[in-house]
């Protein structure tokens, strides 16, 4: 393989839990044709492929992954303003960053990001937001397209909002690798700006103090009840510990690596939540957290 790859990387050193073996083989493609001599690689060699970003809502596996992993390269890191209130933002962009040039542009829409870890392709791909209960705010709201190269015929696609299939905390983007994305903000005074980001950053400064490595939410909050943490809380779990591994005292829809934890740690405590909530509510969490096979 021509592409420069590296064999043995710990997905430990590459995820926000710490938590994960080595990967056969990780590569880090520079450019769209970097990315489909990794599928045709991947499938001469009948090897698994899969792809993370910054790598804040996985949890690996402890004995690695016996496969290809791809994570975009810096050609993939790129926010340009390509009309006066549309930019154009790559896959590998941080979070953080498109909320500060988007500020600096004057531009706002994008402030519910706040707060959030990660690259802006894992948040498309998730389809990332916040929702107060009342209201949900999403990618999905701000993209205008979005480029994909499809992992089963190799072509690079143009998919418009309206084409992908957005729901709460999913893009249905599966069996496509995000390049970038097109997204629409619009003209706002910089301090309405500002007090906007403020407002979100307070609403997450709870994950400030987690002091502990984690992976964000574990379960998507189901509809029309309450939230998982409060749930989870409700059975008594918050400071429940397996191995290593905590139901966080500050949120209880957070797991959290005190240091040791093992990834059978982490699925011990997601089935031992999930068990007690349908026990004591009748009501089955499901899983935001991707775990890395």
């Amino acid at each position: 393989m021509n592409l420069g790859h590296r064999c043995g990387i710990l997905l430990s050193d590459h995820t926000s839990l710490k938590i994960g073996g080595p990967a056969l083989f990780w590569l880090e493609p520079e450019d769209p044709d970097d990315i489909l001599e990794a599928i045709s690689f991947a499938e001469k060699e009948n090897k698994a492929l899969a792809i993370i970003g910054g790598g804040s809502n996985i949890l690996a596996q402890d004995k690695g992954f016996d496969g290809i992993v791809i994570n975009l390269g810096q050609g993939f890191d790129y926010i340009e303003r390509e009309q006066d209130t549309i930019l154009k933002v790559g896959s590998a962009s941080p979070i953080s960053r498109l909320v500060k040039d988007s500020l600096d542009l004057g531009l706002g829409g994008c402030e519910f990001l706040s707060g959030i870890p990660g690259s802006f392709g894992g948040a498309l791909f998730m389809n990332a937001g916040v929702s107060d209960g009342k209201a949900r705010e999403a990618i999905k709201d701000i993209v205008i397209d979005v480029d994909v190269i499809d992992l089963r015929d190799k072509k690079k696609k143009t998919l418009k909002r309206e084409d992908i299939d957005f729901s709460y905390r999913s893009s249905g983007l599966d069996g496509r690798c995000v390049l970038g994305a097109r997204i629409g903000l619009k003209k706002y005074n910089s301090r309405a700006i500002l007090d906007r980001i403020d407002s979100y950053m307070k609403r997450r400064e709870w994950i400030q103090r987690l002091g502990l490595p984690s992976a964000g939410s574990i379960f998507k909050n189901p509809d029309n009840t309450d939230t998982a943490g409060r749930l989870i809380e409700g059975c008594g779990l918050k400071g429940s510990r397996i191995g290593g591994a905590e139901i966080s005292k500050i949120h209880a829809n957070v797991i959290v690596n005190t240091g040791s934890a093992c990834s059978k740690d982490v699925m011990d405590l997601i089935e031992l939540a999930k068990r007690s909530v349908k026990e004591r509510f009748g009501i089955e969490l499901e899983l935001e957290l991707k775990v890395f096979l």
